[in-house]
């Protein structure tokens, strides 16, 4: 030790000493943060998609890799590193370029799938291509498996759950990274026996007729064709499978159907086998006894609602009454809010008394169901 002083080796010892107290700084794994795994169906045996969400910690850079492995139960229904279309990932809602094994190109967000285990455990390594730049670190990464992945193509696979035995310890994914990534992450999902939950309802037969204009006058009928100062209208709503019918039929002087002047003396303006007589439709004319009703249809949905012939009309011919129900209209299907319009019409000649008439016309809606 000659010519070295003892201040200068107490000095070297010091920073010895110094040196050797401070650990070699390495980079350390950390864990990925909001990681979830939503399945399509948490049930037991059947294949499922998963949708994997995660916030990295340490950026993904060019040829790092990214690992999920599953535990014990979970199975291949045909995955496969030549197959992209059945992988979707997203950095920060940005698509990433999948390609197979060996299939790096170049291109900017680019992720190989590097290996797809086949037998039980399985697991995918993804590996982003070389020169692609790094997602960062922060970002969320999400990670779609089976057939809801679309960016490559529509997926064709899924992954098989495992039983609802193996929850626990071995229902536990988990992410590692490798090749310089140093993420790391598990979690776990819980498989069921069934999570399928059947729901029953019965819907009644139903069907409603709401009717306005229940009564309509003829202020004065003097000799030409007159139409009443109110027209009846039938709102129809029905769930039958086979539509419904709505007939009509009228009461006239209860022999024959018609205008009815009751007071003595007594007279009929007649309608179908009344006097005059027409069966079943006729034109109105001035001065010619006579009284009828139109029939239309309008709004609503559902199936068609048709007007029978005889009370299709228009202008001054009407369509005859009878003592018995005949068709007005129909459908045969279920309707909504169809409404059917009936116009009244009469007219009268020279003969007929003076005096106050009237009648009843009867209306039933029927579904057929």
């Amino acid at each position: 030790m000659r010519g070295v002083s003892f201040n200068s080796i107490r000095k070297i010892i010091v920073a010895i000493l110094l040196v050797s107290s401070f650990p070699v700084t390495r980079t350390q794994a950390a864990d990925v943060t909001s990681f979830s795994d939503t399945l399509s169906t948490i049930k037991e045996s059947v294949v499922a998609n998963h949708t994997f969400t995660f916030t990295i910690t340490d950026g993904w850079a060019a040829d790092e890799t990214l690992t999920l492995d599953f535990p014990a139960g979970f199975s291949n229904s045909g995955f496969a590193n030549t197959e992209p279309e059945d992988f979707d990932i997203t950095d920060d809602g940005a698509e990433q370029n999948l390609v197979a094994s060996g299939g790096c190109t170049g291109a900017t967000l680019e992720i190989a799938i590097t290996t797809v285990d086949t037998v039980d455990p399985i697991g995918f390594t993804f590996t982003r291509c070389t020169g692609d730049a790094t997602i960062a670190a922060g970002s969320v990464v999400v990670i779609e498996i089976g057939t809801h992945a679309t960016t490559g193509g529509t997926g064709n696979d899924q992954i098989t759950n495992q039983t609802a035995a193996q929850n626990g310890t071995d229902g536990v994914i988990t992410l590692t990274g490798g090749g310089g990534y140093t993420d790391t992450g598990s979690v776990a999902v819980e498989i069921v026996a069934d999570n399928d939950v059947t729901v029953n309802a019965t819907v009644d037969p139903r069907i409603t007729c709401a009717f306005t204009g229940l009564t309509t006058t003829f202020a004065s009928l003097t000799g030409p064709v007159a139409t009443s100062d109110t027209n009846t209208t039938i709102t129809v709503s029905t769930n039958a499978a086979n539509g419904f019918n709505i007939s009509v039929r009228d009461a006239g002087n209860g022999s024959n159907p018609g205008l009815y002047k009751s007071s003595s003396p007594t007279y009929l303006i007649g309608s179908a086998d009344g006097s005059p007589t027409f069966s079943d439709t006729a034109t109105l004319t001035n001065d010619v006894d006579g009284f009828g009703i139109q029939g239309s249809t309008s709004g609503g949905s559902g199936a068609t609602v048709a007007i029978a012939a005889r009370y299709n009309q228009t202008s001054n011919d009407v369509g005859g009454l009878e003592l018995t129900p005949i068709t007005l209209a129909s459908a045969t299907g279920a309707v909504a809010s169809r409404v059917v319009t009936i116009v009244h019409k009469a007219a009268v000649s020279g003969l007929a008394a003076a005096g106050a008439y009237t009648d009843t016309l009867t209306y039933v809606c029927t579904g057929i169901f």
